[in-house]
């Protein structure tokens, strides 16, 4: 008898993870107990001592205390300010996706985003946070990020600024003394 994941249908290879999410008892395979265990709310009923991820270095360690078996996981952190999305983000994804043959709701399901999303980011009206574009980078073999430069130092101001509400209610605030 084959087991088979009860969250994404697979067959189990190994040892399953048994856990408790609000109550309902379910039989994962290793990387569905990768995303879930460690999570609020999920109790890990029996399972392996060490899931890792392997690629990412996520891992979720077993930890024995008294009222049972605990995991915390441990993510490596990434320096967001360090880097930013180049500017021609949008047509680079684009032509790489369609140079390989990919449609966009393929690309989405393999990167696990809604396909609208990605329209929004092939059509320049979103920008990729870094964790995605890291993603878009692996699967597209393309480069999207660059290191940041000086963040925060902004020598001019803006020529055309526009009126806002705060500049409402301080002209308004002037005209009443």
């Amino acid at each position: 008898m084959v087991l088979t994941c009860d969250v994404c249908g697979a067959p189990i290879d190994g040892e399953p993870v048994i856990v408790e999410i609000d109550g309902a008892v379910l039989t994962l395979c290793q990387r569905c107990a990768r995303k879930y265990v460690g999570t609020k709310g999920v109790k890990v009923i029996r399972g392996p001592s060490q899931v890792s991820t392997g690629s990412q270095g996520i891992t979720a360690v077993r930890y024995e205390t008294r009222r049972g078996t605990t995991y915390r996981v441990s993510k490596p952190r990434i320096n967001v300010d360090k880097y930013e999305v180049v500017e021609n983000y949008a047509e680079l994804i684009r032509e790489a996706r369609e140079s390989l043959g990919m449609s966009r709701d393929v690309l989405a399901r393999v990167l696990g985003i809604k396909d609208s999303i990605l329209k929004r980011i092939e059509d320049g009206q979103l920008i990729p946070d870094i964790e995605l574009a890291r993603k878009l980078e692996k699967v597209l073999g393309i480069s999207l990020l660059r290191e940041a430069e000086n963040v925060g130092t902004m020598t001019e101001k803006p020529v055309n600024k526009s009126l806002t509400l705060g500049d409402v209610v301080m002209i308004r605030e002037k005209n009443k003394k």
